[in-house]
């Protein structure tokens, strides 16, 4: 196997080079943990503002629904405007946002999983 521009999400089996296997961030990235978190907040003035453009895949209904934010919006703003979008209300639902097979918390901006512009994100919508 081989690294595809030197990113180990990309690899390829150099008996084939054609396919280009796709590895998850969090098969490569160790995860982050609770007493980490001040240490990576620290961090967030040296990274710069970029804006995005997600699609939110709502699994529910089929819909998908396009926003445009910056990789330091916090995850709960992300929720806050979908829930505005679809006429949600957050006192009896609970939103759940699924990016890479991971699922994305309330308090971390998008750049914390790597959400990068014209990124998927699943939706999941629960009556509590």
């Amino acid at each position: 196997m081989a690294c595809v521009n030197n990113d180990l999400r990309q690899v390829i089996v150099l008996t084939n080079p054609n396919y280009v296997y796709k590895v998850p961030n969090y098969c490569v990235c160790d995860p982050i943990f609770e007493r980490d978190y001040d240490k990576i907040k620290a961090k967030n003035k040296d990274i710069e503002s970029i804006k995005l453009k997600i699609v939110l895949f709502y699994l529910a209904k089929n819909k998908n629904i396009k926003l445009h934010v910056t990789n330091k919006t916090h995850v709960k703003k992300v929720k806050e405007a979908f829930a505005k979008k679809m006429n949600i209300d957050l006192k009896t639902h609970k939103i759940r946002l699924l990016f890479r097979g991971q699922e994305l918390i309330d308090k971390n901006p998008l750049y914390f999983n790597n959400v990068e512009d014209g990124s998927k994100i699943q939706v999941m919508v629960n009556e509590i």
